[in-house]
């Protein structure tokens, strides 16, 4: 029987962090735009690991607004009005940092598939649905929609619009379900656009 469990937030202990960590990077292990440039073996997940585990380790250090559901069965990561995704210093350390894991020319692929990113974003002040990820062994259960649909109510509540990129096209509808209207689209390098998407907040 599913659990049905609340989103609560992510430790910052090394534990809970790692599980949180392998969630998001078993769940992008198959993601159209983000699985060609960081899992080039199907059966080694160690570059996604420690590519996704910046991100997920900043943003939840600095912000605290990463959640887990069920254990860490699904993850989201958020990012406040104004906030990035890396600190000053892991931004200046980027380049050697994606270098290493990916070469000179996979961290060019993913320099222009951020400017992409970066060029479609709303400006005007929101909180941005960094990461979303479900573990592989709960998928088809709508966990993820589930802890989503808890963090929307609490931006609701805080009277807070919200905005994602849906990185894989098979997931619009879901987020349309949840209140997320089109905002645009990002045309990659890879042929595949991807919509983004905006919600106001929503009464009760």
């Amino acid at each position: 029987m599913a659990s049905h469990s609340s989103a609560e937030h992510v430790a910052r202990e090394r534990g809970a962090m790692d599980a949180a960590v392998e969630t998001i990077a078993l769940a992008f292990s198959g993601d159209p735009t983000w699985a060609p440039l960081l899992v080039p073996d199907p059966d080694d997940l160690r570059l996604s690991t420690n590519y996704w585990g910046l991100f997920v380790r900043s943003a939840a250090e600095r912000y605290g607004m990463t959640y887990a559901i069920d254990g860490s069965a699904a993850v989201s990561v958020w990012l406040p009005p104004g906030g990035e995704e890396l600190s000053a210093d892991e931004s200046a350390e980027f380049e050697h940092f994606a270098t290493s894991l990916l070469g000179e020319s996979g961290y060019a692929t993913l320099l222009e598939i951020g400017e992409r990113f970066e060029a479609a974003h709303p400006t005007e002040p929101h909180n941005y649905l960094s990461l979303l990820g479900v573990h592989p062994s709960r998928r088809g259960q709508g966990i993820g929609m589930r802890l989503l649909a808890e963090n929307l109510a609490h931006f609701d509540a805080l009277g807070e619009p919200t905005y994602l990129e849906s990185s894989n096209p098979a997931n619009d509808a879901r987020y349309r379900a949840l209140g997320f209207e089109p905002h645009g689209t990002i045309a990659l390098p890879t042929g595949l656009t991807l919509t983004t998407m905006w919600r106001d907040p929503q009464m009760a």
